[in-house]
């Protein structure tokens, strides 16, 4: 009778300890899975954790076991706080700097005039043929103290090419039946001359020699 008993004692001793094995082995595996989970710093994962820490809580036996599963509980509890804490937390705004334009000033820079220009032609006036052949150009000296004098002015038959303190004068011939007359002006600042320019008509002899060039053509 005693070595019955004593044999149902140690089964069940065996089969205690069997179980409390299973159940720590059980324990471990969902307490690696939950500290693998608690690794990622979501708030997803923190709460899949806090599951794995609960279940490993449930199957532990040992006092110990379950407090180190209410620690990492815990610690995925603070995590989630501070998760939340950072996604809530609204970023300053960059203020957009704004850079005051100041109005620009138009500066007029003042030009003297200069009042002591003297200007002054070799001739008062030119004369031309009206077919002037060879002496279709004449040339003016011009006498300024001021190296920027120019041309204003000038018939529209004649043309005018400038040098160095003179011109020249060039015309074209005269097919009209009178007279022409024209002015070349010379200006420098405010100063200014004119020159008279007359081309005359054509005389007789002008007009035989004209048909006659007209009928070599």
């Amino acid at each position: 009778m005693k070595r019955y008993m004593l044999r149902n004692l140690c089964v069940l001793i065996f089969s205690a300890l069997c179980t409390v094995v299973g159940a720590q082995s059980s324990g471990d595996k969902l307490f690696l899975e939950g500290q693998n989970l608690q690794k990622v710093l979501t708030v997803g994962s923190q709460n899949a954790a806090i599951k794995k820490f609960t279940a490993a809580k449930v199957v532990y036996v040992t006092a110990d076991k379950k407090k180190m599963c209410d620690n990492q509980i815990a610690v995925c509890r603070s995590n989630i706080k501070s998760l939340s804490v950072k996604k809530t937390k609204k970023s300053p705004r960059k203020v957009k700097e704004t850079v005051e334009e100041k109005p620009v000033e138009n500066t007029v820079v003042e030009v003297k005039k200069r009042t002591d220009v003297r200007l002054k032609l070799s001739e008062d006036g030119l004369e031309f043929k009206a077919i002037p052949g060879e002496g279709a150009t004449q040339s003016v000296d011009v006498f300024c103290n001021y190296d920027d004098w120019a041309i204003a002015s000038c018939p529209d038959w004649a043309t005018v090419y400038t040098a160095k303190d003179k011109f020249t004068v060039e015309v074209t011939d005269n097919e009209t039946s009178d007279d022409r007359f024209g002015h070349v002006t010379v200006k420098c600042e405010d100063t200014e001359v004119v020159l008279v320019v007359k081309q005359k008509k054509k005389n007789f002899k002008d007009k035989m020699l004209d048909r006659i060039k007209k009928k070599k053509k």
